[in-house]
């Protein structure tokens, strides 16, 4: 029998010769020192390119290329570069390359007055060069390749139980891998596209992985999330610097600048930055830094991408992490390629680095940088004439640094308000079902034996869970529901329908805000949830009701707010709001619920003066031209006076409570009785140059330079619905926060008010102020009077209330040795109020807040007319 024919051998013969061809080719090897041991992190970077990869943590190392001859860089830091000719054929070429131990020479270099290590003069012109460098560059695209492999070392068994993979929970001694591929294109000044074209994973949690922050982090900015830069302007103020020599890079010289923070702090890194002299950009980053979970190891490793250009090619991080009993090791890779690279036009190079890039062109004949044709501006020859001195003082330094600040700031010539997002992000739809032949090219770090391991015993999983699926009677499926169900029946879940457009959330049967206790109202028990209704990207329709059973009052509460959004250019909302319900005279600001009744069924004391509300209120806001906003509404009230219906408590439980009556040296009996109101308010603000965003056809205010005016008049009239309320109040604000730095800022707000009548109105219609009799407190203390009893100086008089805040990571406590490393931030307040009945009230406070992110303590003292009234200190927590 003849198996073949000869068109089929030649068939067979071409098909042959087509996969030979079409089988990947390029470079492959190990790094390793010269003791044969691997070089993990090792940056191959291929010249008159943008194309590069790192060694794995074996040192393992493979790039696929065209055929051709290319000059190939090893780089590591700690080691000497090497440089090679290869040439590629078909097939892997392997290139096993040996680095030597870095050698770093010492020049002659000045003394300096006063001992000043040389450092200095080196940091003073980076510093000065950062803002230039971060908006160097005007366009580029990208191809972003991250991998992160998490080893978990320990892990107690209560939380290890709380997470899955593929359905396996975690375990101690296990790899767990994520890698993804990513395009990123971004645009001068800080506009990111990003889209995910691939995800890999194993890791806890979504397949999502989003790197734009990971890779988008730039030392050049003054901060990195919540860390000081060495950069930074005021990085003299964290840092010490000292010179510890220089390598070659080419023909440039390499300055090695030791880094070391002044003090212990989770904000501040130390290791080594290293900066091209002449140049003053980075060359490559070797940082630590010692935040509350554990050691946080980066390293950014820069090359010449365009001519004159260098961008961040490699990123690596390592955590060893603990913390409540995990421990663990995580280890993120990146690997950046880059394409269709440009300047930023509007951003004038320097003078020192066209006269540097000059020099380049004589040594290597190949720039094409020209000196630009444009007349310097007054700022930038001030500029030239700073760069041109050879030592920098450090007046000038930051002279410098804001004159560069203010020449690479995008300029906006038309003036618009509008703040357009600096991202898109977007993950394509079959990002996750990309096969191991698409990984296997595309991959520029080969995976090590425990992350292959950690990917096959996925895909194992997967498989044993298709042939489960397969072969169960539905059992398992209809537990798996009836749980789901009851999940969301006790504590709360989210529903959609129509679409997503109809949004329907339940608060659940069991939580800390269901049950309540008061002296009013005794023991009671509240039911509420939310549904929302899209109409379009614009408008909507949502409705908040709630029932509340009160036990010893046995009385039946409820309540609905309701509103319709619309108009979003202009942020169009009506709302109305009904029920029957028992509140706090202080509806504004009030007292907590649950501290107050914590503090009833303790220690036998109830802050919290309540009254019953039958009531309607009708209300709509617009903004009339953009930073201008009105509001106004229209109330009817039946109030109820309330008394106390129980004395139980946990302890002293035969003692009667206080009178359900607010201490107010100003109010009568007829500011408490049952009576009547009809009620007519509006409200007039206005917050110049208000900067805003567009989404999805709705404006969304994010913040002006300016302070914000307020304007309310509110009337209460009567025999309108038989309203007995005749009062008429005017009041007036001003208020303004300013933010810089890291975690720093300074608050302000100043408002006054006048009841031209207060013939008859009820004691919630008082202007009550912001206080916190509770020593404990669920809220921040900014424009608080935190010394002052509740209600007891509410008033319908004049008034007049003014507040600061002070907020700084360093201040006092942070600078003592043992407290320097905490992420806590320190605060100063003062707060003023005057009325008739209680003149010229001074408060002043210092307090500690972030502690362990939601604590808060601080002490205040308050004076009256001058002299020394009260002290008092406080606690708070925030869970928001």
């Amino acid at each position: 029998m003849r198996w073949f024919s000869k068109n089929s051998i030649s068939l067979l013969l071409f098909l042959f010769l087509i996969s030979a061809n079409a089988l990947p080719q390029g470079i492959k090897g190990t790094v390793t020192d010269e003791k044969g041991d691997p070089v993990p992190y090792t940056t191959i970077f291929l010249k008159k390119t943008t194309t590069g990869t790192t060694t794995n943590e074996t040192g393992y190392y493979q790039i696929s290329l065209e055929p051709g001859k290319y000059k190939v860089v090893f780089r590591a830091l700690g080691f000497g570069r090497k440089e090679f000719d290869i040439e590629v054929k078909k097939g892997f070429t392997e290139k096993n390359v040996v680095l030597k131990k870095q050698v770093v020479r010492l020049r002659e270099v000045r003394v300096y007055s006063g001992g000043e290590d040389p450092a200095y003069p080196i940091m003073r012109k980076a510093i000065s060069m950062a803002p230039y460098y971060l908006r160097q560059t005007g366009h580029y695209e990208s191809e972003v390749y991250l991998k992160g492999t998490l080893v978990m070392k320990k892990i107690p068994r209560l939380i290890a139980n709380k997470f899955e993979v593929n359905g396996k929970k975690i375990k101690a001694g296990k790899t767990y891998t994520v890698e993804s591929y990513n395009k990123i294109t971004f645009d001068a000044p800080d506009k990111y596209k990003q889209v995910v074209v691939s995800v890999h994973s194993t890791f806890p949690g979504t397949d999502d992985g989003s790197p734009m922050g990971y890779i988008t982090n730039s030392f050049y900015n003054p901060t990195i999330d919540i860390t000081i830069s060495p950069l930074a302007p005021n990085a003299f103020s964290h840092y010490r610097f000292r010179y510890l020599g220089y390598i070659n890079y080419e023909d440039e010289i390499v300055n090695i600048i030791e880094v070391i923070p002044k003090r212990k702090s989770q904000q501040l890194f130390s290791g080594k930055i290293y900066i091209v002299d002449n140049l003053w950009n980075l060359y490559s980053v070797d940082v630590v830094n010692e935040a509350f979970f554990g050691t946080y190891h980066i390293k950014q490793v820069y090359a010449p991408v365009e001519e004159h250009v260098w961008l961040p090619v490699n990123h690596f991080i390592d955590i060893d992490a603990s913390v409540f009993g995990v421990k663990a090791e995580f280890r993120y890779t990146g690997s950046v390629k880059y394409k269709n690279i440009s300047l930023n036009k509007d951003l004038p190079i320097p003078g020192s680095l066209i006269k540097q890039y000059a020099l380049q062109k004589e040594k290597a004949d190949t720039s094409t940088i020209e000196v630009p044709a444009k007349k310097e501006t007054k700022s930038q020859k001030k500029m030239n004439e700073l760069l041109k001195k050879k030592e920098l003082s450090n007046r000038d330094m930051i002279k410098l640094t804001r004159l560069i600040e203010k020449e690479s700031r995008p300029k906006d010539e038309s003036g618009s308000l509008e703040v357009k997002l600096s991202y898109d992000f977007s993950i394509k739809k079959d990002s996750i079902k990309r096969d191991t032949s698409f990984w296997n090219e595309i991959r520029p770090i080969p995976l090590t034996n425990d992350e292959l391991k950690s990917f096959k015993v996925k895909d194992s999983l997967i498989i044993a869970k298709k042939t489960e699926a397969t072969d169960t009677t539905g059992t398992k499926k209809r537990r798996s529901k009836f749980g789901k169900f009851m999940n969301a029946f006790l504590w709360g879940e989210r529903f959609y329908a129509c679409d997503s457009a109809c949004t329907l959330h339940y608060d659940g049967l069991i939580g800390w805000k269901q049950p309540d206790f008061n002296a009013v109202d005794g023991w009671s028990y509240k039911q509420s949830g939310s549904l929302l209704y899209s109409i379009d990207s614009v408008k909507n329709i949502g409705i908040n009701p709630h029932i509340r059973y009160s036990f010893n009052r046995q009385k039946l509460y409820w309540g609905a707010l309701t509103g319709f959004r619309y108009a979003g250019m202009s942020r169009g909302y009506l709302r109305m709001d009904f029920g029957q319900e028992v509140k706090d005279f202080n509806r504004h600001y009030g007292i907590d619920r649950t501290l107050n009744a914590l503090s009833s069924l303790l220690f036998k004391e109830s802050y919290l003066k309540l009254y019953g509300d039958n009531y309607i209120s009708v209300s709509n806001g617009i903004d009339i031209a953009n930073g201008l906003r009105l509001e106004a509404g229209l109330g009817y009230h039946n109030f109820k006076r309330l008394g106390n219906v129980t004395k139980f408590s946990i302890f002293r439980g035969d003692e009667e409570y206080g009178p359900n009556t607010p201490e107010n040296p100003g109010i009568t009996d007829a500011n408490l009785n049952d009576q009547k109101e009809f009620v007519a308010g509006a409200l007039l603000s206005y917050t110049p140059r208000y900067k805003y965003r567009i989404w999805k056809g709705r404006k969304i205010m994010v913040g002006s330079r300016y302070p914000t005016f307020t304007f309310y008049y509110e009337r209460g009239i009567r025999s309108v619905f038989n309203s007995v309320s005749d009062y008429e109040v005017i009041t007036a604000s001003i208020d303004q926060k300013k933010e810089w730095g890291v975690f720093s800022s300074f608050s302000w707000k100043v408002k006054g008010g006048y009841f031209t009548k207060n013939d008859q109105m009820h004691f919630s219609e008082f202007y009550h102020f912001n206080t916190s009799q509770i020593p404990v407190m669920l809220k921040n203390w900014n424009n608080v009077f935190v010394l002052l009893d509740d209600y007891r100086h509410s008033t319908n008089d004049k008034f007049l209330e003014a507040h600061v805040q002070y907020t700084t990571p360093y201040l006092l406590l942070k600078y003592l040795p043992f407290l320097s490393n905490r992420l806590w931030l320190e605060n100063l307040y003062g707060n003023y109020l005057t009325q008739p009945l209680f003149k010229n009230y001074t408060e002043i406070g210092y307090g500690v807040t972030q502690i362990f992110f939601m604590g808060s303590v601080s002490v205040f003292v308050g004076f009256e007319n001058g002299s020394y009234s009260r002290w008092g200190f406080r606690a708070a927590i925030q869970f928001e």
